[in-house]
C-alpha cells in the first residue's frame, strides 16, 4: 500500500515546485517591469525640462504664459528631484548617471532656458522655428543613462539581482 504513495507525493513536490518557480519568476519580472517604469520615468522628466528651452522661446508676452511656463517648469523640477531619488534608491549605479544627466540638462537646457526668458516672446508663426537653441550636447549623457539601465536590466544583472 505504502508504494501507491510514492508517485502522489513525487507529484505534489514537482507540482509544488513548479508553482514556486512560477511564483519567483513572476515577481521577478513585476521587479523588472516596476524598474523599466521608473527608468522610462525618469528620463521623461528629463525630456520634459529640455523642452522649456522651446517653450520659454514660443511664449506669448501675456502675464499668464510667464505663469504657466513657471508653474510648470517647477512641477517639472520637483519631478526631476523625485526621480533621482527613486533612481538612486533602486539602482545606485544607474543613479550616477541619472544625475550626472540632469546635471547637464540643467547646465545645458537651463542656459537655453534663461536665454530664452530674454529673449523677446513669439510674435507670429514665424517666431516659432527655434534656431538658436543646440541641446545636442545632451545626447552623449542621454545615451550613457540608457546604456547603464541597458545593463542594469540585462540578464547577467538581473540573474545577480535574483540573488539578493
Amino acid at each position: 500500500m505504502t508504494a501507491l504513495w510514492w508517485p502522489v507525493i513525487a507529484a505534489a513536490a514537482v507540482s509544488a515546485a513548479i508553482s514556486l518557480i512560477a511564483l519567483w519568476w513572476n515577481s521577478r519580472q513585476a521587479r523588472l517591469d516596476r524598474r523599466r517604469e521608473l527608468f522610462g520615468r525618469a528620463f521623461a522628466a528629463v525630456a520634459a525640462y529640455r523642452e522649456f528651452a522651446y517653450i520659454v522661446r514660443r511664449r506669448d508676452d501675456s502675464d499668464e504664459a510667464r505663469t504657466v511656463i513657471n508653474r510648470d517648469l517647477s512641477k517639472v523640477q520637483a519631478a526631476l528631484h523625485h526621480h533621482e531619488a527613486l533612481v538612486r534608491v533602486e539602482a545606485p549605479k544607474v543613479a550616477e548617471h541619472y544625475s550626472e544627466l540632469i546635471r547637464q540638462a540643467r547646465f545645458i537646457a537651463g542656459d537655453a532656458i534663461r536665454k530664452g526668458w530674454d529673449a523677446e516672446p513669439a510674435r507670429s508663426d514665424a517666431h516659432m522655428h527655434i534656431k538658436a537653441v543646440d541641446l545636442a550636447p545632451l545626447g552623449i549623457y542621454e545615451n550613457q543613462y540608457l546604456l547603464a539601465v541597458q545593463k542594469h536590466l540585462s540578464l547577467r544583472s538581473r540573474v545577480k539581482l535574483s540573488r539578493r
